[in-house]
């Protein structure tokens, strides 16, 4: 039986860490069932089986399945809130000879008392009030958390103010693909109940800043809005040569290279402000795309980054990408006319002359239509459909993605100097708290009151703008035109099968979140630990007194004396 206590819902953590559901891995679905058995031994959901159900999220592969559950409210209302995690980890590699024991919390928490671990790790773990384990704090604890109270109120339903939805999602930390699958069985129910998501609440955890002064954040950071993440692609597509003639060519790699030095950490290119200013753009991969020994200058070559944005669109940052392959063009083509013209000096030859490139800059959209000129816009949708579908099942995204682009720069018969700017998946659109709706402004004001009182009573707690990673939470709706996510479909190869993203769905939705999660520190690595007494005290309380807040109406919160107003002590 789930129990919303300190005890149930450690002991339910400890479970779910148990389970070893690392991404990919068939893992996954051993956690989708065990949350669905125990949901499924609670009276309610015995009485109301539809309200429990599996979410397919993808075709083919391994099948994996998001987990459902609806309370209703025993007073009926349209009012509902989300209740969303994610229940796959990463691998415990970084754990060494312990990486088995990581999978079980009591276990790891005393073997790595025996280990090399940081400072503050040291003090955390002898002071008793940590738990140590792989997921343990992203994020078991949150949907635990979650667990245990859907399980409380679905026997106290008179309670209730709002109705709850839980979604519990496969693969967060890959490309989402428990949330993007989940979205059209998600809004389906929505629609289906005639529901009104008035917030979506996350389990991720309050992740600890590492060091806190009078200027600093505080230690405990909590959310109103996450960042989005795009990928751009600059597929570069020089001239082959032999290299003991290189200026007769123009050399792909360089094309990237200078990319990337224009890209790559880029101050110009940060987004956000004061605390909220984001990291600039970093390149993930930087390839030629030979897979044998050439003394031929590489022809093709590939840069892909990780850009973190709160402003752009992907039309936006399509354009901003598209002036940086111009400058990389030019500038690598000047400097192969300038060492050409000094290698023709010192060798004194006149017979090497530099050739005149025409460079150009296409995006994937534009390469599409040149190859939809020659054949015809269904014909060529169905050559690179059948390409898509023929690649390995196990192959990485990204990689299909680019293979995709190379099939099609040479069904194209493209010849460099050029680069073809696109995208690659995955894509998180920013979801941000603008103050737009009354939904916003509500959740919004609700939050702050939380952290005041938190301050109060546990200390070093703050409210931010964004949450700076990444998470599942930014596909609960689109702020944007939606020809700007076209933009995005357009300019991604293998769009619709390599990735795919339900745009009416995700267009459909326009809901604010924020952070009702657990404590903790070092997610992913091999001191991920978890804050006890905050995690299963003061974090369900917060819980509690979000959806209780939310269930009251605006205008009835005016009406409500501040001293007749009840608020949950921290």
């Amino acid at each position: 039986m789930l129990e919303f206590t300190r005890e149930g819902m450690l002991n339910l953590t400890k479970f779910l860490v148990g389970i070893r559901s690392v991404s990919h891995t068939p893992g996954e679905n051993e956690a989708a069932d065990a949350i669905y058995e125990l949901l499924s031994e609670e009276a309610y959901f015995q009485h109301h089986p539809d309200f429990l159900r599996f979410l397919s999220v993808e075709e083919g592969g391994l099948q994996r399945r998001a987990v459902l559950a609806f309370v209703q409210a025993k007073k009926p209302c349209a009012r509902t809130v989300l209740l969303n995690g994610h229940f796959d980890v990463v691998d415990t590699d970084v754990c060494g000879d312990l990486a088995d024991l990581a999978f079980d919390a009591d276990a790891y928490t005393a073997a790595i008392s025996e280990r090399d671990i940081p400072d503050d790790a040291r003090e955390d773990l002898l002071s008793g009030n940590w738990l140590f384990g792989r997921g343990v704090m992203d994020m078991k604890a949150g949907l635990a958390i979650h667990m245990c109270y859907l399980a409380h109120m679905a026997r106290h339903r008179e309670k209730l103010g709002v109705n709850l939805l839980f979604l519990a999602v496969p693969d967060e930390e890959g490309s989402s693909t428990g949330m993007r699958g989940s979205l059209t069985g998600l809004c389906a129910f929505v629609r289906e109940h005639g529901l009104d998501l008035v917030a979506a609440l996350s389990g991720e955890p309050a992740f600890w800043t590492s060091k806190t002064t009078s200027e600093s954040r505080p230690h405990r950071i909590l959310f109103t809005g996450t960042t989005g993440k795009i990928m751009p692609l600059f597929f570069c597509v020089g001239r082959e040569a032999h290299v003991g003639y290189s200026f007769d060519g123009v050399n792909a790699a360089t094309l990237a290279a200078r990319v990337v030095c224009l890209m790559d950490c880029c101050p110009d290119l940060m987004d956000g402000s004061g605390e909220d200013t984001l990291t600039p753009p970093v390149c993930l991969k930087l390839k030629d795309l030979r897979d044998t020994y050439s003394v031929t200058l590489p022809e093709r070559a590939v840069a892909y980054f990780n850009v973190l944005s709160v402003s752009r669109s992907p039309l936006d940052m399509l354009e901003v990408c598209c002036g940086v392959a111009r400058r990389a063009l030019d500038e690598t083509l000047a400097g192969i006319r300038g060492a050409g013209r000094r290698f023709q000096l010192l060798a004194k030859r006149t017979d090497t002359p530099v050739p005149a490139w025409e460079p150009r800059v296409f995006t994937v959209q534009e390469l599409t239509q040149i190859l939809a000129g020659e054949k015809s816009e269904e014909d060529a949708k169905a050559l690179l459909r059948d390409f898509a579908e023929s690649l390995p099942a196990d192959m990485d995204e990204r990689e299909k993605g680019l293979a995709v682009l190379d099939h099609l720069v040479s069904l194209v018969n493209l010849k460099g100097p050029a680069i073809v700017v696109g995208f690659l998946p995955p894509y998180y659109p920013q979801r941000l708290n603008l103050r737009a709706t009354e939904k916003e402004r509500r959740l919004r004001s609700i939050m702050e009151g939380v952290c005041v009182d938190l301050e109060k009573s546990v200390g070093n707690v703050g409210l931010v703008e964004c949450f700076s990673g990444i998470m599942d939470l930014s596909y609960m709706g689109f702020q944007g035109e939606p020809g700007e996510l076209k933009t995005l479909a357009d300019n991604m190869p293998g769009w619709g099968t390599v990735f795919s993203l339900a745009m009416d769905d995700l267009l459909s939705l326009d809901v604010p979140i924020a952070s009702a999660g657990p404590s903790g520190k070092d997610a992913h690595k091999d001191t991920e630990r978890l804050e006890l007494r905050y995690s299963f005290e003061t974090a369900p309380r917060m819980l509690e007194r979000i959806v209780r807040e939310l269930g009251v109406s605006s205008c009835e919160s005016s009406a409500t004396p501040a001293a007749e107003n009840p608020s949950t002590s921290f």
